[in-house]
């Protein structure tokens, strides 16, 4: 510890420096908190309660994301409304801004958080406004008085530095809200080393509170990159989980591993076992590359939070949080592709920012609420590391086939084919079919003019001689797409997509077989329903794939199938009807258009509903986006 040019250790600073401290901040939000306190986790794009939130629960325990443990501890969250009522809980955040901190969860559910943060005004901003809006209250350290009670005076002011001030924050601290139970949680982070002295400052302050204030407990987050006590379910799935890898992970297992140290390595559980005769089973999850400050820093913090329920009879949160996409993880290129490929290595999963800090601020509440929880002294554990061990929300780390340190080479390549180059690819196919089928309508267009000009009859002038190769080379190759579903390329089932497009087929390819239906008015109508239909939805998708959107285009892809696809279907009956007169004579094709009727025609209300459903849902969010 460093002050006025003095170096010392932090043991003699914290023990010198008792005098200085801060004013004290605070802010009483205007929010009312609900007569229900309902239990809610943003997860993709839906805000999960009720029985929504303990499905996906068991799918999440079901894949094994998270251990049961986990699923039990969210179970109890969901169903105990009583225990969101935090009014009467205080809350000190030692780093209140933390991406994976609980701030925003407690203000709603009206807790006291005593806010440690540094002296930056738009930090503080946000802070003391998600505070406003709250039905919770905030308490703060002030440099010097305010100059008014407004969010900007208010910011000006606030905050500390956890690394030079680590005594006057102890000082404040150890005044505030005085005969108050305190639950002390260390979410602050920064870079290399300075994590190391963060967590010590922050050590430091944790352990002169539980000295002078009775009723401390404790709260970390730990990191699912460690190496901890696992279960013994764990160990076997994931000897099962590489046991049944598919190919693919064998055959890039190979290629990588011509790159000293980057090649996927089994996810193997060290069993351990005490001189009681308890097992242990190990997994080690511990990335070098995060280097060793960060473990140093992780590791001392599990140091704390052992001594402290062990010898201080404090209750400790300490549960593994999952992978998670922070803004300051995918601000980093290479950390945003690691991510991106990960959950091809079941059962990974990366979460969202706002699921994984509800999840474990839900974690975090059941820790303190329930008695019977890990956090309590009074709870056994086999050993003082099962502390980490138990609701952990690892995100598929401990399951999963391949060392979580290994996969992220491996990772960064999967989502380099699956993100870019399939990107790539699918974009070249949509646009090639777009001029196709362009090529296609030009063909078309220029036949009707052509015999438009010399006076003939149109219906007895069908374009079948112009477009007819074009149009059976380019509906062929849409069968591709059933592949492309087949691989996971698209969303779309392969099925459906084989409904959709086999009819077609067979269709073009009786046209094609049998001349005489090639001179059925009708092609016009396939020609234009088709056409028009097909030079839509390719360059809807081309554009989706780069991230972007025409809204003309977007309603036209979910409007026009209302007047084309009954057209479409009327003109293809038509002509399957002159094809089954045609070649009456003979069995197999026969039989092949009978197949065409009655697997077809059913399932036509059926596609259509579908697609009405979609047109509501795409044209009403977009509506809804336009609005805001």
């Amino acid at each position: 510890f460093i002050r006025n040019e003095r170096s010392m250790p932090l043991r003699t600073a914290m023990y010198e420096f008792k005098q200085d401290s801060f004013l004290t901040g605070s802010v009483k939000g205007s929010g009312k908190l609900g007569s229900k306190q309902e239990y809610e986790v943003p997860y993709k794009s839906k805000i999960l309660k009720g029985d929504d939130l303990l499905v996906q629960i068991d799918k999440w325990v079901h894949l094994g994301v998270i251990e049961v443990s986990c699923g039990h501890a969210l179970n109890e969250m969901a169903r105990s409304e009583g225990w969101l009522d935090l009014t009467q809980m205080y809350f000190v955040m030692l780093g209140a801004s933390s991406a994976m901190g609980p701030f925003e969860f407690l203000m709603q559910h009206g807790a006291n958080v005593i806010a440690v943060d540094i002296d930056r005004p738009h930090i503080w901003k946000k802070l003391i406004s998600i505070a406003k809006a709250s039905p919770g209250t905030l308490t703060f350290p002030l440099k010097s008085k305010a100059g008014g009670t407004d969010v900007d005076s208010l910011a000006e002011s606030a905050g500390c530095n956890l690394l030079t001030q680590t005594p006057e924050i102890r000082n404040w601290l150890s005044g505030v809200h005085k005969g108050k139970d305190l639950v002390i949680g260390s979410y602050a982070y920064l870079d290399g080393a300075l994590f190391v002295k963060l967590s010590m400052a922050m050590d430091a302050i944790a352990k002169d509170l539980i000295a002078s204030r009775k009723n401390v407990a404790l709260a970390y987050l730990c990191t699912p990159t460690d190496c901890h006590i696992g279960t013994a379910s764990a160990s076997v799935i994931a000897k099962k989980t590489y046991r049944r890898s598919p190919l693919w992970q064998s055959i890039l297992s190979v290629l990588v591993s011509a790159v000293p140290g980057k090649g996927l390595k089994r996810n193997t559980f060290r069993k351990v076992t005490d001189e009681d005769g308890n097992n242990f089973h190990i997994v080690d999850a511990i990335v070098p590359e995060q280097g060793p400050n960060y473990i140093l820093a992780k590791r001392l913090q599990h140091w704390r939070a052992i001594v402290s329920r062990e010898e201080k009879n404090c209750i400790v949160s300490s549960n593994i949080a999952p992978s998670t996409k922070t803004l300051s993880v995918v601000h980093n290129i290479q950390f945003k592709m690691a991510y991106g490929g990960m959950p091809s290595f079941k059962p990974m999963e990366v979460f969202d920012q706002e699921t994984s800090s509800a999840v474990m601020a839900g974690l975090l509440v059941y820790d303190l609420k329930c008695s019977a929880s890990a956090s309590y002294p009074s709870t056994e554990l086999g050993n003082p590391l099962c502390l980490f061990s138990e609701n952990s929300f690892h995100g598929g780390a401990w399951r999963c086939g391949y060392k979580f340190s290994s996969i992220g080479t491996s990772s960064v390549l999967v989502y380099l084919v699956s993100n870019v180059l399939v990107s790539l690819y699918l974009f070249a196919y949509n646009m090639f079919q777009f001029f196709g089928w362009s090529y296609v309508a030009w063909l078309t267009l220029q036949h009707v003019n052509e015999n438009k000009d010399a006076g003939a009859d149109l219906l007895q002038q069908v374009p079948w001689d112009k477009v007819g190769v074009p149009l059976r080379f380019f509906q062929d190759l849409a069968m591709m797409e059933v592949v492309h579903s087949m691989l996971g390329m698209t969303s779309s089932h392969w099925f459906t997509v084989i409904i959709q497009l086999l009819s077609r087929v067979i269709l073009v390819e009786g046209i094609v077989y049998y001349p005489k239906a090639q001179e059925n008015m009708f092609v016009y109508g396939i020609l234009f329903a088709w056409g028009l239909t097909e030079m839509v939805r390719y360059s809807f998708y081309a554009l989706k794939i780069t991230g972007h959107e025409i809204r003309l285009l977007t309603w036209l892809r979910y409007s026009l199938f209302l007047v084309l696809y009954p057209l479409g279907v009327l003109s293809e009956l038509m002509i399957i009807t002159d094809l089954v007169n045609i070649i009456s004579s003979v069995v197999a094709p026969k039989i092949a258009l009978g197949v065409y009727y009655s697997v077809y025609v059913p399932f036509f209300p059926m596609l259509f509903g579908h697609m009405l459903a979609q047109r509501k849902k795409v044209l009403s969010r977009n509506s809804k986006n336009k609005s805001v």
